[in-house]
């Protein structure tokens, strides 16, 4: 049944690049007729817009060709030549195109097939296509050159050069998308028309689409959880950012409201699409944990029948088997896991990489004084949402690394009291914030520990962290080391309400949080700093009582013992 759906998905996705073929080799051939019979709104769309120029038509007609043919599967030589040589006419007249920009000659091939009577617009070269649609021409030509090629580096490069040309032209469709209606400084070297823009990210999706089982599609296309995360994800990762904001940016440009409440709009829609995202992801693995333990449990009550049942001998035989097989669905599904980490940390990290370089791109544009301050708190808002984003994505791929024990660990030699200096100077402007003391009780005698340096730090910010959650105002928060035998032991006190005692023993458990608090969390802050202790070798626990505050302790080795840490027995945590 998965053969066939991804059968039937390949299927889909070719004849999608075939159609998406047609209709640029139309566009291209309307604008021909246009310039040939002088139409002049069909050469820009609309009066004061750049213009589609026959050169580009041409190149658009021969893609389009090259396209189409090329996804028909099991083609003739004879076809599959003809795209080949279509594909390389294209990239011949764009590449030869952007040397007239490089060198500042001119070849005689802007006007070779119809003549441009209009003189001083644009870039003041009439007939010639933009730098930038040049540059996508020449991308998409030598994609569909190279669509068999396949490399040790990159794997299929064809997909990366049509993804970097639909970049470039997704930039001039959202401007016009924006309205975009005048093209000045550095924008006027990238004057793309209209129907050019739309014509670049059809033939760049028909690359992707007329191979839809290599490179970076075969992920998308896959039958298992990575490939329906992917087609879950993909579409509203892209689409729903660009929307957003220009749905803010009409109610802006018609005085609906300012742009300090515009940008707060912004943060506050972003935030709460990507949340949402990720939480479906969060789900979506939990839901495979959940698969896999069933599938666990029914292994060992099978196991249990056929040792009532059969002799001794055969019966230890067959779970020797049993214990194999189980371990191929083990790493099954580890790979499944992965591959929805991957999917989450590409396909979400990126666009919120695209949002903090939108926000600082808007900083530098906040006009000077009082009304600038107010809009600079704002694009604050949109980096820390930002910064909560990426902060919720790494705990998912933490929680992940150490549920399969592939976490690496960068073990050095640390002073205690360094360590502490360094973590907790970090943390104590959020305490002054709040108004809580925050208080350092170093060892008398100087100790070294053997840890990874950040990740003492990421267990040290949030238990902290936590701590200062949930202290009131006016509250003290202490933390000191004691130095031991063969382990260094770390306490975090706090004066905090406490925790109930009915929740103690669920307190390190993924995803789950103290009812009642009013604080919310992702639930993955404890369970990851556990597991990240116990990867040093220590232990983590807690003692609390309600009314009477918390205490969190964990126990890092002495650097001087750590060739005997794994004969050594861990301490009582207390």
């Amino acid at each position: 049944m998965e053969v066939t759906i991804h059968e039937r998905l390949c299927r889909n996705l070719r004849r999608l690049a075939s159609i998406e073929g047609v209709l640029v080799l139309l566009v291209g051939l309307v604008v021909i007729v246009a310039w040939v019979f002088g139409i002049n709104s069909l050469k820009g769309l609309r009066p004061g817009l750049p213009t589609m120029k026959a050169n580009t038509a041409l190149c658009f007609m021969l893609s389009g060709i090259a396209l189409v043919l090329a996804s028909i599967p099991h083609s003739s030589p004879l076809k599959r030549r003809a795209a080949q040589v279509c594909s390389g006419v294209v990239t011949l007249i764009s590449g030869l195109t952007l040397a007239q920009y490089f060198f500042d000659v001119d070849l005689g091939i802007d006007q070779l097939l119809v003549r441009d009577p209009v003189r001083g617009v644009e870039l003041g070269y009439p007939g010639r296509m933009a730098p930038n649609t040049a540059l996508c021409l020449v991308l998409l030509g030598v994609a569909l050159l190279c669509l068999e090629v396949k490399t040790r580096v990159v794997g299929w490069p064809s997909q990366y050069l049509a993804a970097f040309s639909a970049v470039i032209a997704l930039v001039g469709f959202v401007g016009y998308l924006y309205g975009l209606a005048e093209f000045t400084g550095i924008s006027r070297y990238a004057q793309m028309a209209v129907h050019t823009t739309v014509c670049v990210l059809l033939l760049s999706l028909g690359v992707f689409h007329c191979r839809p089982d290599r490179g970076l599609m075969s992920v998308v296309t896959q039958s298992g959880l990575g490939g329906v995360l992917a087609r879950w994800l993909l579409p509203p990762a892209l689409v729903l950012p660009i929307l957003l904001i220009g749905l803010v940016l009409v109610g802006y440009r018609s005085e609906a409201y300012a742009l300090p409440f515009a940008l707060a709009l912004i943060a506050t829609g972003n935030a709460v699409v990507f949340t949402v995202l990720v939480w479906v992801a969060a789900f979506a693995l939990n839901r495979a944990e959940a698969r896999r333990l069933s599938s666990e449990a029914e292994r060992i009550q099978l196991v249990a029948r056929e040792q009532a049942a059969r002799a001794e001998a055969k019966a230890q035989q067959r779970e020797r088997s049993r214990a194999e097989a189980a371990e191929r669905e083990a790493q099954q599904a580890v790979r499944t896991r992965e591959e929805v980490l991957a999917v989450v940390s590409h396909d979400l990290k990126n666009p919120l990489g695209g949002i903090a370089l939108s926000t600082q791109l808007l900083r530098r544009l906040l006009p000077p004084g009082e009304q600038g301050e107010r809009m600079l708190k704002h694009t604050h808002t949109i980096e820390r949402s930002v910064e909560r984003m990426d902060r919720l994505i790494q705990d998912l791929l933490d929680m992940a690394s150490l549920q399969v024990g592939r976490l690496k660990l960068d073990l050095r030699r640390h002073a205690v009291d360094e360590l502490l200096r360094e973590g907790l100077a970090l943390l104590e402007p959020l305490a002054i914030q709040k108004g809580i003391t925050l208080r350092t009780q170093l060892p008398r005698e100087r100790g070294w520990v053997h840890c990874d340096r950040d990740r003492f730090f990421q267990v040290l910010s949030n238990l902290v962290g936590n701590a200062l959650k949930f202290t009131p105002e006016g509250g003290a928060v202490l933390v000191e080391a004691v130095i031991e035998e063969s382990f260094v032991r770390f306490r975090v006190r706090d004066t905090g309400p406490g925790i109930p005692a009915e929740a103690l023993p669920h307190l390190f458990e993924p995803f789950w949080q103290v009812e009642g608090t009013g604080k919310k969390g992702t639930g993955l802050g404890l369970s990851i700093s556990r597991g990240l202790v116990e990867a040093h070798g220590g232990r983590l626990a807690v003692e609390s009582e309600e009314g009477r505050g918390s205490t969190f302790c964990f126990t890092l080795p002495r650097a001087s013992l750590l060739v005997d840490r794994e004969r050594a027995p861990e301490p009582p945590v207390h």
